[in-house]
């Protein structure tokens, strides 16, 4: 990682002295929260002081991460990315976002997904292994997530949960999900009958995925609400710099949901129940005893089922929320679809172009390469700005159009691509049509009560608010 591995910056060698200073002085109660403090070093405070340091230099990706406008609104940023290069030199991370590019590094073989922890510095690495926590595991930025692993480790993991995600297991999904939507609307259509204005991302588009991931995963209905909690409490660790108080909450987060998960695989091992978690943990079991050294172990089973809880609720969330705040913005399009209802399918990828969930990922090469004639070295760290490239004029004309019947709008990149191409996204898409079609069936002349917010995070970019007024 290069952030980590530049001793020759003294700057940052400065900062992190600071930084390891003021860690010393938090007076940890436990060496429990001894180790917390070190990972949070390693993972998140020395990132987030180069992310401080690259912008200032005039690294892209840097910028993006710290500039409070360009969270609000990168589009306009993620053009002038496109125009500097087909891939831009950053003081630390290199950026993209032209689609070709981006294809290339999440399809190319020789680049690699997550954090190069083997290129850290002997020392730091020490500290990384000693401070690792299984108990505070996460599904989005810890191995042995499948967003963190690759090759072989990566496809064993990825063709047992696949073993969930068949089509016919998707689909199975479907009347159960158009009941949970009814029942939603109707709860809706009681509260708010008198012109009240309802919010469509707390009451409607954040409550059916996680209804839809209590059914996946066999979650009680008694814990729904405390699942959804942890959700909320966790997805911060999608971003970089997350300060220290941060990083300590998400991990006390984990060590419950996590705990919670280990107790739940017994459960369903006693009790299969019919749901894609219980296949997952069968499946597993069943490569177990076949081999000895196959299936998954305890730690990978409960990042697959945090990776199934992000993946299917987050996403699932802004592009529920993002679809909602387009179509009412454009009445021509909505009346295209109220028309021709067929064409949803295409309405949805359209949002996935024009307004991805997942802003961008990251790539590294596992040896000296390049790409469209840009040296990257081993190691170096690429930004692909998913977002910039599925706005890239040179595949999608006039892009920063909403047009619903574009002929190639699922050419975008929101779901990814190649080896690490989003597993739940056939359930996103779905759950979506599901979600917005009864929707607007229901309220036609549903109209905004008040100006959309969008939350905090800056790599799942999306609408912490929708109010809207449902004039049923």
């Amino acid at each position: 990682m290069t952030i980590l591995r530049d001793t020759t910056d003294s700057t940052l060698a400065e900062r992190f002295a600071h930084l390891t200073a003021a860690a010393r002085r938090l007076h940890l109660p436990s060496g429990h929260d001894v180790r917390t403090a070190v990972r949070w070093g390693v993972r998140q405070g020395v990132p987030g002081v180069a992310l401080k340091v690259g912008a200032r230099t005039g690294d892209m990706f840097a910028r993006l991460n710290t500039d409070p406008a360009l969270k609000a609104n990168p589009f306009d940023y993620y053009d002038l990315v496109r125009t500097a290069g087909p891939v831009v030199p950053g003081r630390y991370v290199m950026a993209t976002a032209r689609h070709g590019v981006a294809m290339r590094l999440l399809r190319g073989d020789e680049f690699r997904s997550g954090v190069p922890e083997e290129l850290m510095p002997r020392p730091m690495q020490a500290l990384y292994e000693w401070s690792r926590d299984n108990a505070a595991v996460g599904g989005l930025t810890d191995r042995p997530s499948m967003l963190m692993n690759n090759g072989a480790d990566h496809l064993r993991l990825r063709r047992i949960a696949s073993q969930a995600f068949t089509p016919k297991a998707i689909e199975a999904l479907r009347t159960r999900i158009e009941q949970l939507a009814t029942d939603l609307l109707d709860e809706l259509e009681r509260r708010h009958h008198d012109g009240t204005a309802v919010d469509i991302v707390t009451e409607y588009a954040g409550t059916l995925p996680v209804l839809t991931i209590a059914e996946i995963l066999g979650v009680p209905k008694e814990l729904q609400s405390t699942f959804l909690g942890w959700g909320e409490r966790i997805l911060p660790a999608a971003d970089w710099g997350v300060p220290y108080r941060t990083y300590r909450d998400i991990s006390t987060t984990l060590r419950e949901m996590n705990g919670w998960l280990l107790q739940h695989f017994e459960t369903l091992r006693r009790n299969p129940g019919n749901n894609l978690l219980s296949r997952i943990v069968s499946a597993s079991d069943a490569e177990k005893s076949a081999d000895p050294g196959g299936g998954l172990s305890e730690a990978e089973l409960v990042s697959v089922a945090g990776l199934l809880l992000f993946a299917g609720f987050e996403t699932t969330v802004i592009l529920i929320g993002a679809a909602t705040v387009r179509l009412l913005g454009d009445r021509d399009q909505l009346e295209l679809l109220h028309a021709e209802p067929d064409r949803w399918r295409n309405a949805l990828e359209e949002v996935l172009r024009i307004d991805a969930p997942v802003q961008f990922t990251v790539r590294y090469p596992a040896h000296d390469t390049e790409v469209a004639g840009v040296p990257i070295p081993r190691g170096r760290m690429v930004a692909v700005m998913l977002a910039g490239a599925s706005r890239d004029p040179d595949v999608f004309p006039d892009p920063t159009r909403f047009d619903i019947t574009r002929e190639n709008a699922r050419d975008h990149l929101g779901f990814g691509s190649g080896a690490h191409f989003c597993i739940g996204a056939p359930l996103a898409r779905m759950e979506s049509e599901i979600a917005l079609r009864k929707l607007f069936d229901r309220f036609p002349d549903m109209t905004p009560a008040g100006t959309p917010t969008l939350g905090p995070n800056t790599t799942f970019r999306g609408y912490a608010h929708i109010p809207m007024r449902l004039n049923a």
